[in-house]
Parts: structure tokens; sequence; C-alpha cells
């Protein structure tokens, strides 16, 4: 037989929050947000507003870089993806 146990209440996600808390125990990184906030304005096609948010992203990245050193491959191959997918929309506007 089942035990019927009453559910937890669920946990209230900001409204901008992207991916449920429950995927990110701590809450999501400030790159992550960034990154969202970035393909968000790709998705909506603020181009201008993608330039200023990657130029955050980059700041974000390098800065971890340098603060815990080593290889951050995942980082880099993240913002490099980020910087050719705005090039593409910009190359593809300007057609």
């Amino acid at each position: 037989m089942r035990d019927i146990l009453p559910k937890p209440d669920a946990v209230q996600a900001s409204p901008s929050a992207a991916t449920p808390p429950a995927e990110y125990p701590g809450g999501m990184r400030v790159a992550d947000k960034v990154l969202t906030a970035f393909n968000h304005a790709c998705t909506l096609g603020d181009l201008e507003a993608a330039e200023e948010i990657l130029a955050a992203l980059e700041k974000i990245t390098e800065r971890r870089i340098r603060r815990f050193g080593g290889d951050r491959r995942r980082e880099t191959f993240t913002v490099t993806h980020a910087r050719e997918h705005l090039a593409w929309l910009q190359a593809r506007r300007r057609e």
C-alpha cells in the first residue's frame, strides 16, 4: 500500500529565473544569468544590447580565469561560441 504524503510547498522562483532552482542547488551563477540575457537579446533581434551583454560576459569570464587560474576551457568556449553567434547574426542582418 502506498503512503500518501502531503506534497511539499513548491519553491517559488523569481519571475526572472530562467532555470528552475532545483537544477542549480545554489542558484544560477552570474555568468549563466548573463548568458541567458545574451541569448534572450539575440532571440529578440536586439543585437546592440547583445553586444553590450557579451562584453559583460567576457569581463566576468576573464575575472574568473584570473581569480581561479588554470585552464578554463568551458568558460572560454562559451564566450567564443557567443561571440561567433553574434557575428553570424550581424552578418545575416546585413544581407
